[in-house]
């Protein structure tokens, strides 16, 4: 009997509900291996320490700023992205990735061993080891700013002039991030509102395109309409109007699907 191998992608802090539905089909599943792959073109750096959000949203639990704790601390003074929420649990999950990254570890590893502490019922990905910092420039008055991905999140009001990857130019997929997806059986590529800033970046990826349109997966697509028109159109797939579970019901769950990738 073979596996089912699905693989979704970029997940974020946003898509916590499609994660929920990724466990849930593949818990209903015989024999069922999932991969998530998370956005780190988000990723920021508050009070000297590297947080991953989407990466924090698909390994720790929910929680909040513990009263009189550390979060409250450092919002006490004031200083450095008050527009940034974080929780005690994410972090002590910043204080030991931005020393292990210190020391030269590369994010995908950084992030197998802290999964080690939660053990999820998926394999976890981050789209790339390549620091990316993604900035999105707007009007200010009678001059331009460039603010953070997640502050423009939290604060939408200024217009948008561009947006601007710092970073992106040189990145790859991490390891095994094109592997999940050319030997998947399911891939779910998923987009929001929040596109420009984590989806379509994780396709223009070197390989990623290529793989998810050289893949005999079935490949679903959820929230397509906020891609762009052209890559979109090359995208493909198959929109995903209720559960995975449910898009995929005409599928064999005894055998794995081979795919090009596999010859």
């Amino acid at each position: 009997m073979g596996t089912m191998k699905i693989t979704a992608l970029p997940l974020t802090d946003t898509s916590t509900g499609v994660l929920a539905d990724v466990v849930d089909f593949a818990a209903s599943l015989p024999r069922s291996q999932a991969t998530v792959i998370a956005s780190t073109f988000t990723d920021v750096t508050v009070h000297g320490l590297r947080f991953t959000p989407d990466l924090d949203a698909c390994l720790l639990p929910p929680g909040t700023a513990v009263p009189g704790g550390a979060v409250q601390e450092l919002a006490a003074y004031h200083v450095d992205a008050e527009w940034f929420r974080m929780t005690e649990a994410s972090l002590a999950a910043a204080v030991l990735r931005t020393r292990l990254l210190g020391l030269g570890y590369p994010l995908s590893q950084v992030v197998q061993a802290m999964a080690t502490r939660y053990t999820p019922s998926f394999t976890l990905l981050p789209a790339s080891d390549d620091s990316v910092e993604t900035l999105v420039v707007v009007k200010q008055d009678d001059h331009e700013e460039a603010w953070p991905a997640r502050r423009y999140r939290a604060d939408p009001s200024p217009a948008v002039q561009r947006v601007v990857r710092s970073g992106f130019e040189g990145a790859k997929a991490a390891p095994g991030v094109l592997k999940a997806i050319r030997q998947a059986d399911v891939v779910l590529v998923r987009a929001d509102e929040f596109a420009a800033y984590d989806t379509v970046p994780m396709l223009q990826l070197p390989g990623v395109i290529d793989a998810l349109t050289g893949t005999r997966a079935r490949l679903l697509t959820l929230g397509a309409e906020f891609l762009p028109d052209e890559l979109r159109r090359r995208l493909g797939g198959r929109e995903v109007t209720g559960t995975i579970a449910e898009a995929c019901s005409d599928l064999p769950t005894s055998t794995a699907t081979r795919t090009v990738w596999d010859r």
